[in-house]
């Protein structure tokens, strides 16, 4: 198990990563609060293979679940998602002393993540990234929104979660383009802060890095962590992980999502 402490005064939080961590998720945010309902927001594909595995873990720690699910894709990090994740937690009967969970990879983080800062003026959430794209970057950092037609990412906050647990295991039921989708953002890592990193990807093959991913995902989350802790609304320092992104975003936006994935328009 890697630790990865963000220093962020009275929004601190803590990064976990660790084999098997998903399964241990309840006694960890058990730990947070002592709330009883938990709201999961996950798409259909993730809540499909891991839904019922974090429930359980939850219900042991004697937390109240309610599963809310999005469908599955870019497209759907939108307003009418947004709007319809408050109808569900409105449903559910979620107050402001409960806790949601953002269960998923990078559109969930962001979408789940907004809607946990919104809700009644905002929600505690802990965040569980399940790709490699969410492990290694964006659910750490506190960036969470939606895309607009005018473009990706125009319509967000930050606001910083409570925690992320990262289970490195989940990532084998990754499809192998989500593999390659994931390490764009691992190669910017690489590119604009370690050269270790960089080293080490060159030294692996699409088996042979399972056994390096928490080695790989506790690297990455340290430099953005760093980054993050001395440059909170990215109005500086932090720009430099915007690397890839001003040309991909419009490559992604180009092709109406449709096309090209974050990390391969990134990379």
């Amino acid at each position: 198990m890697k630790h990865i402490h963000v220093e962020l005064g009275k929004d601190s939080y803590d990064i976990h990563v660790g084999n098997g961590l998903l399964d241990r998720a309840g006694d960890y945010i058990r730990s947070l609060t002592h709330t009883r309902n938990i709201a999961v927001i996950s798409d259909s594909h993730v809540d499909g293979l891991y839904g019922q595995r974090l429930e359980d873990s939850l219900v042991a720690a004697n937390f109240t679940v309610h599963r809310i699910v999005f469908p599955a894709g870019e497209k759907n990090k939108s307003a009418a998602s947004l709007l319809d994740l408050y109808r569900q937690l409105s449903e559910a009967g979620i107050t402001r002393m409960d806790y949601v969970v953002a269960f998923g990879g990078g559109v969930t983080g962001d979408l789940g993540g907004f809607a946990a800062a919104t809700f009644l003026r905002g929600l505690p959430f802990v965040q569980i990234p399940t790709s490699i794209l969410a492990q290694v970057d964006s659910s750490v950092g506190g960036k969470v929104g939606i895309d607009l037609p005018s473009g990706k990412n125009q319509a967000g906050s930050f606001c910083q979660p409570q925690g992320v647990l990262i289970d490195p295991q989940l990532l084998r039921t990754l499809p192998p383009r989500y593999v390659h989708d994931g390490l764009g953002e691992v190669i910017k890592y690489g590119c604009i802060t370690d050269l270790q990193l960089f080293e080490l990807l060159e030294a692996v093959d699409e088996e042979s890095i399972f056994s390096h991913w928490e080695e790989i995902i506790e690297r990455c989350c340290s430099c953005k962590a760093r980054l993050v802790e001395r440059d909170v609304l990215d109005l500086g320092e932090r720009m430099v992980l915007n690397f890839g992104h001003t040309i991909g975003h419009a490559i992604e936006r180009y092709y109406d999502y449709g096309v090209y994935t974050h990390g391969e328009a990134v990379a």
